[in-house]
């Protein structure tokens, strides 16, 4: 089983040994290819690989994917998943877990 059916990886955002603080939710108007967004107030959160209007005003929408860096998710949709059931929903989960780095980055701005 390959690829994600609902068009989003989600994970967790936890330091080893750390806490985590929920976060207010700030619902968005959109979700969309590329979007890092909290589900409920964290720390599980989801990236988008594709446009979801129909989440509309849903998620906090806390970052973005480069675009240049997109393949990279596209890679992790192609990993080995194993079926199992959260919450009476049917998901697919890797066999292995896939570490990610997150950077902040700075665009734009100006003098």
């Amino acid at each position: 089983m390959y690829g994600p059916s609902f068009a989003l990886i989600q994970g967790t955002l936890e330091a080893q040994g750390q806490g985590f603080n929920q976060i207010q939710s700030e619902h968005c108007p959109t979700v969309r290819r590329g979007s890092v967004a909290w589900v409920g107030s964290g720390p599980e959160f989801f990236i988008s690989l594709a446009h979801h209007q129909e989440w509309r005003n849903s998620y906090t929408v806390f970052g973005s994917v480069l675009p240049e860096d997109m393949v990279i998710a596209e890679k992790i949709t192609r990993l080995q998943t194993k079926s199992d059931v959260w919450n009476n929903i049917n998901v697919s989960v890797l066999d292995k877990t896939v570490p990610l780095k997150i950077q902040r980055v700075e665009i734009g701005g100006g003098d």
